[in-house]
């Protein structure tokens, strides 16, 4: 794994939750029109998903490449 690697995954992660919080949101307040139960259901995995994503942790392959131990 190079460097530019761990660049792109956290690039990528992070973009996937930035497109997932939008989404997630938006059915979460249709679906709370709507069907309540129904679209929570939906929503709030979403949420969770764009949540983790967003603030997931480097993995530990690119902290030994970059040197953060920290």
């Amino acid at each position: 794994m190079k460097e530019t690697d761990c660049t792109s995954e956290k690039i990528s992660s992070r973009s996937l939750g930035i497109l997932l919080l939008p989404l997630a949101l938006v059915i979460a307040f249709f679906g709370s029109l709507v069907l309540p139960i129904i679209g929570l259901f939906f929503a709030v995995p979403l949420l969770l998903m764009s949540a983790v994503l967003l603030f997931a942790p480097e993995s530990k392959a690119c902290k030994l490449i970059r040197g953060n131990t920290h």
